[in-house]
């Protein structure tokens, strides 16, 4: 579904370090979508929706939600803290962007009192975050890198679940 949803105009599944930007994991594919370069545009400001048909910068598309969003800043592109929780933007930072009550595999909302599926659906984003994390940590940035799993709250939210040192 996703080769047809994905706006290959804004986006690209080549993963980068070498510059900040938005991207998408499609749960269905397993594929990391990334906002590209291009003449104009500053990839860590477009909105996710633009990164598919349909979408631009001020509308979203009901598509979007079969799709993680995150975050990518190299060194010194972010300021000010997530939820109150004090981030050093002197190193990169991973975020993903991770809902308790949003299935993104059946595109259903979870209900709170389903506690089971609930902690479910966090594990199975959990295990997404760390293997969109392991593909960035593949390509053995010269920096610090950490990831972060960001919910709609602080307490939905993990903060520097992993970082590797970098190769510089």
């Amino acid at each position: 579904m996703a080769q047809t949803t994905i706006n290959k105009r804004y986006s690209t599944n080549r993963v980068t370090t070498k510059y900040p930007h938005v991207g998408l994991f499609d749960v269905v594919e397993q594929q990391v979508w990334i906002a590209r370069r291009r003449l104009g545009v500053v990839p860590i400001r477009l909105s996710h929706a633009r990164l598919l048909k349909g979408g631009t910068n001020t509308t979203s598309t009901a598509d979007k939600d079969q799709f993680m969003c995150i975050w990518y800043h190299t060194p010194d592109t972010g300021e000010g803290s997530i939820h109150g929780y004090p981030i050093e933007w002197s190193e990169a930072h991973l975020l993903v962007r991770m809902d308790p009550n949003w299935s993104y595999r059946s595109r259903k909302f979870i209900p709170s009192t389903d506690i089971r599926r609930v902690e479910r659906n966090i594990d199975r984003q959990f295990a997404w975050g760390e293997k969109i994390f392991r593909q960035y940590a593949a390509l053995k940035p010269a920096f610090p890198l950490s990831w972060h799993f960001v919910g709609p709250r602080a307490a939905d939210s993990m903060f520097y679940v992993q970082r590797i040192e970098g190769k510089g």
